[in-house]
Parts: C-alpha cells; sequence; structure tokens
C-alpha cells in the first residue's frame, strides 16, 4: 500500500511540473564550442539560386560571417560563437531577406531557409516564421541545458551538475558519486568546458571537485549553457567511453550585465527526519557576484563572477560512543558529545574575448577554486571527533584558445590548457592509531591520514577545417600531459580491530594492520608516488551534406596513452628466495582506434531519422599505478598480524590484553626492527593490460508535432569490453583428486561455488592484488522526450528511459576491494551492474506567469531503485574475501545484485518575484527541494547468511534521503 501511495504521490508530482511547462529545446551536438547555420536559397518558384552571399551577424558582440551559396543553392555557416544572431541572404535583382533573432545554442545546427522575392522597389524582406525545431543535419544524440534554466531552476547547493541528472540516461553512480552516463561507468564519463578536457587524470574525477568533497568547482554563474552528449559523439571527442558534459562559459557582450546574490537555507524551515532521528543544526549561505560587458565596442569584452559557500553542521555523536567506561579506562578516546563540520568554498572566475577582425578571435580565461571542510572527512555519527580531518583543496586552471578564418573555405581552431590542483588532507595530528570497534565505531585518529597530493595538467589541441563543396572535413590533434605528485600511506599510525566494546576494554585486539616502509626509507618517502600519464590523439571526420534532407557524418580518431615507466611486480621473474623482481612494467596503449558513423535523414518536413555508431575508448587514472608503484614489497607494505583467543603469536606484534593502550600505540612497529615480512600483501598489473572500449549503436526517430514542440524516440545499444578490474593473482583451486592447482576440478564449496585452497602459488606472499581489464558490461536503452521550447511564456523537457545494465564487475576505479565472488571465473558474476536503473522519468519547466511578473518553475524526477548484492557474510569458498560469497538456498544460487532497493522520487520548485530597480531588477526567490517531504530509505542490511531462511536484520532499511528543505534568495540581475 506504501508504494501505491508513493507511485500516486509521483503521479501528482509530474502532473505538476508539466502544469509549470514541458523543458527547454535539446539534443544538439556538432562542434564543440560553436554552432552552425546552415539552409538552401531558392526563388518564388521553388528554384535553387547559387552564388547568393548570406551573413549572420550576432546582437550582442557585432561578430559577423559570411559565405554564398553553391550551386545547389545550399549555403553553411560554421564555427559561431553562441548568442542570437540576424542573418540576411542578398542577390543582385533579389529583395534581401533578413530573418532576426536566430537563437543558437551550444553544438545546435538550426535550418534557416530563405525564398527571394525579385525586388520591385522593394529593398528588403524580414522573415518572421519559426525556425524549424527538429535539425535535419545533427547526427549526435544530447540534451543541452539552456542559460535561461541554469537562472530559473530550483537547484541543490548552486550546483550545475545536478541538472545533468534532469536529462535522459543519467544517473548518479553510487560508489563514488561520479556522473554515469548511458549505462557506462562513471569514472568514464569526461567533462569539457570551452573546448578543453577538465578531467583529474589521477583520480579521475572533475578538476576542483576533491573527490566530491568541494561544495564549489566552477561557479553556475560563470556557466553559460552544456550539453550532454549520450551518444553518437563525432571524432573530435575522446577519452571517454560512457558519454560527455561539454560546457561553455560566458562571456562579455556590448551591454553591460552582471548580478549579486544571496541564498540561505535557514534552519527552522529544514523538515525533520523520521524518528528516531534528529535534525542537526546547521547553518548554509551563499553569495557572491557576476559582471560582464565591453573594454572596446565589438572587439574586447570581459566577464567575471565570483561565487562563495559558507556551511557548518553540528554532528551530534551517538551516545554509545559517548561511552564512559572506555573513557575512564582510556582517557585519551574521549570525545566530546558534538562537534562543528564545515564545508566552506570559493570560486573566483574571469575571461577576456578579443575580437581583432571577424577572422580572428581570441580568448582567455582563468578559474580559482578553494575548500576547506573543517572535520570534512566524514560526517558519520558513529565516530569519535578526534576519527576525522581536515579536508582543503586549491585548483588555478588557465585556458587560452584563438580562432582563426582562413579565407574563405578554411577555419582553424587552437586551445591551450594548464590546471595546477593541491589536494591536502590534513590529521588531527593527536598521534593516536586508528580503533575500529564491530558494530560499534570508531576512536582514535583516522588511518590514512594525512595525505599530500599535486596534480598538473598541460593540454594543447588543434582542429583545422576545410569547406569544399557539400563537404566539411576536420582533422586535428590533442596532446594531454597530467603528472601527480602524492605521499598516501595508508594504515601507516597503525590500525587496530577489535569485535566488541568489551573486547576493547580488554585490549584484546583481533587483528592488527600497518603500513611498513621498506629498503631503509621512511614512511612518507615509501608512500610517494611521482609520475605522469601522457596522451596524444588525432582525428579526421567529414560531415557531407549529400542533400538538403540527408547529411553523413564519417570519422577516425586514434589515441595513444604513454602510463608511467616504473617497474612493477613480474611473477615470471623470481628471486631465489620466492619475492617477485620488479623488471615488468605498465603496459602503454598504443592502438585505440575509433571510428565514427553518423547519418541524418529527414523523410517530411519537420522529421528526423537519426543512426549513429561508433567505438569510444576510456582512460585509466593515474591512481591505481600508485599503489603498484608504493604496496610492491620493495618500498612498503601492509602487516597484518592476528590474534586468537590467547593473543597473537607474532614476537613484534604490539601489546595485547591488560598491557595494550592506545598511548604509544601510534605506529607501533618501528620499520627499522622488521628484517622480514611474513607473506606480505602486494599489488601489481597484468602484462596484457588495455584500456576499456565501447561499441555503441543508437537510432533516434525526431518529429515536431506542433509549433515549438518536438518529440525524440530513441534505442540504444552498448557493449563494453576490456574494463577494469582487481583479482587476487595467488589463489588456486583445493582440487579434488591432488594437489592444488587453477585447473583442476576442484572441491565443493558449502554454497555450491569452487573451493580455494589455503595453500598459495607462491608461498612468498598473501594476496597479490592484480590489476587486469577482462570484465565487461552490456547497456541496452529506450528513451522517449518530449521538449518545448519557449514560447507563449512557458518551456519544458520531459523525458522517459528504459534501460538494463549488467556486467561482472561495476567498481569506480577501485584500488583495493575485488568485487568478484570466484576470482577466477569473471563469467560467474554476471548480473545486474550497480548502475542499472530499470525506470528513469524526469520532467523540468519554466512558466512567466501572466500575474504581476512571477516567474515559477520546477523540476521532478522517478527512479525505480538500483540493485544491490545479497552476501552470505562468510568466506564460503575460501578465497579470502567474506565479503563477496552469495548464498545457496533450496538449491538455487543467489545472482550477483539480486537484491533491489526502493524506488524513490523527488519534486523541487521555486518561486520568484522581480521587482524593477535602477537598470536592472531585484528578485526575491523561494525555492522548495524535496517539498513533499519524501522519506528515501536504502537497505543498509544485505548479509542473508548461511541458512536457508535469512538473518533477522537481512533487509533492514535506513533513512538516507534528504528532508524537505526551503532557500530564500535575493538577486540583483541587470
Amino acid at each position: 500500500m506504501e508504494r501505491h501511495r508513493s507511485w500516486f504521490r509521483w503521479c501528482a508530482g509530474v502532473l505538476a511540473a508539466l502544469a509549470v511547462g514541458l523543458a527547454v529545446p535539446a539534443l544538439a551536438q556538432t562542434d564543440v564550442t560553436t554552432s552552425r547555420i546552415s539552409g538552401v536559397v531558392t526563388d518564388a518558384d521553388g528554384g535553387v539560386l547559387p552564388g547568393v552571399a548570406v551573413e549572420a551577424r550576432n546582437n550582442e558582440t557585432g561578430y559577423t560571417a559570411r559565405t554564398v551559396t553553391d550551386t545547389r543553392g545550399f549555403y553553411v555557416l560554421l564555427n559561431l560563437p553562441t548568442g542570437t544572431y540576424t542573418v540576411t541572404a542578398a542577390l543582385q535583382g533579389f529583395a534581401t531577406a533578413s530573418r532576426p533573432d536566430v537563437r543558437l545554442v551550444l553544438g545546435s545546427a538550426p535550418t534557416v531557409n530563405f525564398t527571394m522575392q525579385l525586388a520591385a522597389g522593394q529593398e528588403s524582406i524580414t522573415v518572421t516564421a519559426e525556425i524549424p525545431l527538429v535539425e535535419v543535419t545533427r547526427t549526435a544524440a544530447g540534451t543541452t541545458i539552456l542559460t535561461e534554466q541554469l537562472a530559473s531552476l530550483p537547484v541543490s547547493n548552486r550546483d550545475f551538475e545536478t541538472l545533468v541528472y534532469l536529462t535522459p540516461e543519467s544517473r548518479k553512480e553510487s560508489e563514488r558519486g561520479y556522473i554515469s552516463l548511458s549505462g557506462q561507468r562513471g569514472i568514464n564519463t569526461n567533462m569539457t568546458i570551452d573546448g578543453v578536457d577538465n578531467m583529474n587524470g589521477f583520480f579521475g574525477g572533475v578538476t576542483g571537485d576533491a573527490e566530491g568533497r568541494a561544495p564549489l568547482s566552477l561557479s553556475i554563474e560563470s556557466v553559460k549553457e552544456f550539453t550532454v552528449i549520450t551518444n553518437g559523439a563525432s571524432a573530435e571527442f575522446g577519452r571517454s567511453a560512457g558519454g560527455f558534459v561539454n560546457i561553455i562559459t560566458k562571456s562579455g557582450t556590448n551591454e553591460f550585465h552582471g548580478s549579486a546574490f544571496w541564498y540561505n537555507q535557514p534552519q527552522s524551515m529544514v523538515a525533520d527526519p523520521p524518528a528516531p532521528l534528529k535534525l542537526n543544526d546547521q547553518s548554509k549561505d551563499q553569495y557572491g557576484f557576476s559582471l560582464g560587458g565591453r573594454f572596446i565596442p565589438d572587439k574586447l569584452f570581459f566577464f567575471t563572477s565570483y561565487d562563495q559557500q559558507a556551511q557548518d553542521e553540528t554532528i551530534n555523536i551517538d551516545a554509545k560512543i559517548i561511552d564512559a567506561d572506555i573513557f575512564a579506562k582510556y582517557p585519551v578516546l574521549t570525545t566530546p558529545p558534538t562537534y562543528i563540520r564545515t564545508n566552506d568554498g570559493r570560486v573566483l572566475f574571469g575571461r577576456l574575448d578579443y575580437f581583432l577582425s571577424n577572422a580572428h578571435r581570441f580568448m582567455a580565461r582563468a578559474n580559482y577554486a578553494d575548500y576547506e571542510g573543517q572535520n570534512g572527512t566524514s560526517g558519520s555519527p558513529t565516530r569519535a571527533e578526534s576519527y576525522n580531518g581536515i579536508e582543503m583543496m586549491y585548483t588555478r586552471s588557465y585556458v587560452a584558445s584563438y580562432s582563426a578564418t582562413l579565407g574563405s573555405n578554411m577555419l582553424n581552431d587552437l586551445n591551450l590548457q594548464y590546471v595546477i590542483e593541491d589536494t591536502p588532507r590534513k590529521d588531527k595530528g593527536l598521534s593516536l592509531p586508528d580503533i575500529q570497534v564491530r558494530n560499534w565505531g570508531n576512536y582514535g585518529e583516522v588511518a590514512f591520514l594525512p595525505i599530500d597530493s599535486t596534480n598538473h595538467r598541460k593540454t594543447i589541441g588543434d582542429t583545422f577545417t576545410w569547406m569544399s563543396g557539400e563537404h566539411v572535413a576536420k582533422g586535428g590533434f590533442e596532446y594531454n600531459e597530467s603528472d601527480v605528485d602524492q605521499v598516501f600511506k595508508g594504515n601507516w599510525r597503525g590500525v587496530y580491530l577489535f569485535n566488541s566494546k568489551a573486547d576493547l576494554l580488554a585490549g584484546k585486539w583481533y587483528e592488527y594492520r600497518q603500513f611498513i616502509p621498506l629498503g631503509g626509507k621512511t614512511v612518507d618517502e615509501a608512500g610517494r608516488s611521482n609520475f605522469a600519464q601522457k596522451e596524444l590523439a588525432f582525428f579526421v571526420q567529414d560531415q557531407w551534406y549529400v542533400s538538403p534532407t540527408l547529411t553523413v557524418t564519417a570519422g577516425l580518431r586514434w589515441e595513444k596513452l604513454d602510463n608511467p615507466d616504473f617497474g612493477v611486480l613480474n611473477p615470471d621473474d623470481m628471486n631465489a628466495d620466492g619475492s617477485f623482481k620488479k623488471t615488468r612494467h605498465i603496459p602503454d596503449m598504443n592502438n585505440q582506434w575509433s571510428p565514427r558513423f553518423g547519418i541524418t535523414w529527414a523523410p517530411a518536413a519537420k522529421t528526423a531519422v537519426r543512426f549513429s555508431a561508433g567505438r569510444f575508448w576510456s582512460r585509466t587514472p593515474g591512481l591505481l599505478w600508485a599503489q603498484a608503484n608504493t604496496s610492491n614489497g620493495y618500498n612498503a607494505t601492509q602487516l597484518v598480524l592476528t590474534a586468537g583467543a590467547s593473543g597473537p603469536s607474532s614476537p613484534i606484534a604490539p601489546p595485547w590484553g591488560s598491557a595494550w593502550t592506545p598511548e604509544g600505540g601510534f605506529a607501533y612497529i618501528n620499520p627499522a626492527v622488521v628484517t622480514s615480512i611474513p607473506k606480505p600483501g602486494v599489488f601489481t598489473v597484468d602484462p596484457n593490460f588495455e584500456n576499456p572500449y565501447t561499441d555503441r549503436f543508437t537510432l533516434q526517430f525526431e518529429r515536431e508535432l506542433f509549433a515549438n514542440t518536438a518529440i525524440t524516440l530513441g534505442a540504444v545499444y552498448a557493449k563494453s569490453e576490456q574494463l577494469e578490474r582487481l583479482t587476487d593473482f595467488n589463489l588456486q583451486y583445493d582440487c579434488a583428486d591432488g594437489p592444488p592447482s587453477r585447473t583442476c576440478v576442484p572441491k565443493t564449496a558449502p554454497n555450491g561455488l569452487p573451493l580455494y585452497s589455503t595453500t598459495r602459488p607462491y608461498s612468498y606472499y598473501s594476496r597479490i592484488t592484480m590489476y587486469t581489464s577482462d570484465a565487461s558490461s552490456e547497456y541496452k536503452a529506450l528513451t522517449a522526450v518530449l521538449q518545448r521550447r519557449f514560447a507563449e511564456r512557458f518551456s519544458g523537457l520531459l523525458s522517459v528511459t528504459w534501460s538494463k545494465d549488467q556486467d561482472n564487475d561495476s567498481n569506480e576505479r577501485n584500488y583495493s576491494g575485488l568485487q568478484a565472488e570466484d576470482k577466477n571465473d569473471i563469467d560467474r558474476n554476471w548480473g545486474y551492474s550497480n548502475r542499472d536503473q530499470r525506470w528513469k522519468i524526469a520532467a523540468n519547466g519554466t512558466w512567466n506567469t501572466p500575474w504581476w511578473g512571477f516567474v515559477f518553475s520546477g523540476s521532478a524526477y522517478y527512479n525505480t531503485g538500483q540493485p544491490y548484492n545479497i552476501t552470505a557474510g562468510s568466506d564460503l569458498n575460501k578465497d579470502g574475501d567474506s565479503g563477496t560469497d552469495r548464498p545457496t538456498v533450496n538449491g538455487r544460487h543467489f545472482p550477483r545484485n539480486s537484491g533491489r532497493q526502493p524506488d524513490y522520487w523527488g519534486l523541487n520548485l521555486r518561486l520568484q518575484k522581480p521587482f524593477r530597480l535602477g537598470p536592472g531588477q531585484l528578485s526575491a526567490i523561494v525555492e522548495c527541494f524535496n517539498c513533499t517531504d519524501e522519506q528515501d530509505y536504502r537497505v543498509t542490511s544485505t548479509t542473508w547468511g548461511t541458512g536457508e531462511t535469512p538473518r533477522a536484520d537481512f533487509g533492514t532499511k535506513s533513512y538516507v534521503g534528504t528532508p524537505r528543505t526551503f532557500q530564500l534568495a535575493l538577486r540583483y540581475d541587470f
């Protein structure tokens, strides 16, 4: 019954959103940062007119582009900066035809046709008919979020990335919170800003994002518009097998414009979470300004913005953590009942545009972002105040571009980028070990802090365009170099694991872990990674305007990735003691070929059928190689000691029982006294490792139903191969008819799977974690999109996505966790991916009401739940990993990810009232997020157990949502 009520509330929300309006135009991409116009010029009898002079003039900057029609009466104007244009057509003996207010958005390719009339005394004719909403020369599939949507829709945290999730085939993946597009891993999504890659080459996320901790990386005030390209991207786009979020920033115009804003979320206007949870005290303010204009009319323009967020939250520590017995026994573990967690960020942006002439354009921009989070490592109430860190980030990004028109049929675009990103993560400086108590909480300090990391990125790219007849050919190259200097020493301070509070009070730990530097190195030297990845790409493509109703695009891209050349462990080259030599290297990627093809056919007016196919390669972030460089048994290793009922057996183990104390237990084992590590755990890389690729096929049908409204139906199939995963290379089966082996008929584990032997094939080591690339995925989707261009006071977008996403490993560049149940047989892991989402419905719209200037907007979404893996909670197959084994019940072995989280939905609304004030308008704004206070629960107890019936707590749900929140704002825009 509750599910039915939820569905009813969702339907009501969708109807409310549709009443607001249906959303802004979408589905466009032909050029990376610009747009184009094409069309046919005819006379009054329908005869084509060659030699017609066609001109497009930007109404905001004065920039002008010119061309002439060919023998078919066809013309195309390329490389047009986004904005509003007046397009004219002139020919001797005919009245000049003019079409004003042609809106070009990012990557759009509108068709603007002219019918010329004989002069007969008329000097000019203004054409006022609507430009067709369906673009019949575009072959890619995507959704464009316009300036008006960025300004009018309710946006949580004023983070423009949240609007990505209103587009079809998009979702936030659950492991790292990355954007996942069209069924691919979030790590394989690419974001470009002003034509250059904006990804962090080491961590794999967005530059300036601090792995999701930073509240701001680029201000929404600086974003002009962006396109989410899910399928059919041209050969200009690379390094992503998923999709592309292509962003352009604002620039100045001949008119001065700007804004000043302040947003606040009052504590009193946040709903209480469901009992027994209580709302934490919190405050959140966001304020800033923007200003753009001209230094020289039609020549030199500027734009700048500043955005700052100040947020703090009082974390109430669970009462069980505030334990008098523990504090009396170990006073250094005492924690206050509450602590303040901050999340403060600033972004300063500046851009200059210089039009030397209509043939030569220059752009330079800089973006500075910083972030500081006191106690920002975690907000968990089951952690003591000391068990946290100080998170920081400083990013400086510089981009320059030069666009040249060379004669009447050649263009060239040059892009340069330099990025510095520092991400220091500090500890509390208390010299305490990491203490973890099962089913209780955490004391001491976080084992992996502090971390110092500095990343640099250098980019140069150039694209040359040549127009000949009905062909527009492109060719270009791009070079990226990403380097890192990082010190990461996980578990360096020592980690004690206790089974219960009683064991903690008794000092009876059951496991101790410590990062041990080797070879006389200090812990910082052992944990340091300093290397670079270098990438080179070339591409060629041709867009062939076969006829006004048929466009074909074909391209080929080649990419190369040079990985760092340090040595990694080689199982085929051993020392006398059985350890591996470092004579293997991480493979370079030299033959990444990407053919791309697209075709668009207009069988009738206002109708387009599109087909695209192509191969798309992704890159592997450098973080994975850092593990193989440091945790290799030469630089360092992880020491793991266990203790039984009577204590540990190792002579170098820390004190146990009554002698144990957290004081002095910090990094207890002195590496200088460790002459050898018993069975160290190490990392290495498969010599056949390859980057992943996706083969993708898309079919779309688009039809303008009536003025300003169109529907798009689509089907997508994508197959991904060579996906990265981790496996334990040091395993062999417990054979039924002989000694342990990898190829024998194995004994059977209690859950029906092959049983592994406790005898390691390489006895010198314990786990040998190997990065390999043998995982795969398959994605199928159907989409329907109804869009309305702004007209008669409202615009909107409604999208429905049905999809099925399966794979045999869903990790998002996980550098330590293993997902396969049977490490030697990845096919047994085939099932629904962690990203699988059967249905996704999203709507957004804006309505400029006729009443006193009120503007009403909103967004709504409904998502079916993602899968979760039902586990046995025990290492049934004896592979040393108890987190991946699944139960067998009544002879049926549970498939991977056979559980399903609850569906969830939300409704966000905004009401704005502007008042004229001076040269601009002052707006009072009220925004509401999760307006119906929908309570979002997730299954957090996913352990079935080993019996025929589940454990009592299996399927337990916990509240993970955000309660209804109101945000108040004042804005001044001019």
